[in-house]
């Protein structure tokens, strides 16, 4: 099979496409805090928090998770989020998302990532 060098330019336009639309900083908020739900997950930018990225009435269990994406790479590395849990209240944290987050695991006290 041969490629023209416009058919690889394609090609590749079309990898940086959905490389972009894929989302840089995708990953899953794991819910390892027994006896906690989590109700609410928000992050700061532009001087306000954001709305919350779980669905009105969605629920994240002790024990369970959920996929989350910006669906961009673009702004400050280091942003503040805000975690809500049914029955408790809000706890506030800060990570660099840069550094390849995939995963974010909150705890009985804090929360970990890698």
């Amino acid at each position: 099979m041969r490629f023209t060098t416009r058919a690889l330019a394609v090609a590749a336009l079309s990898l940086m496409a959905f490389h972009a639309t894929a989302g840089e900083y995708a990953f899953t908020l794991h819910n390892r805090a027994k006896g906690w739900t989590i109700n609410g997950f928000y992050t700061f930018q532009d001087g306000r928090w954001s709305k919350n990225w779980l669905g009105k009435g969605d629920r994240i269990r002790p024990g369970e998770s959920a996929a989350m994406d910006w669906h961009s790479d673009d702004g400050d590395c280091v942003v503040p989020f805000r975690v809500s849990w049914e029955n408790y209240g809000t706890d506030e944290f800060k990570l660099d998302w840069c550094k390849g987050v995939k995963n974010v695991y909150m705890l009985d006290k804090g929360f970990r990532s890698d």
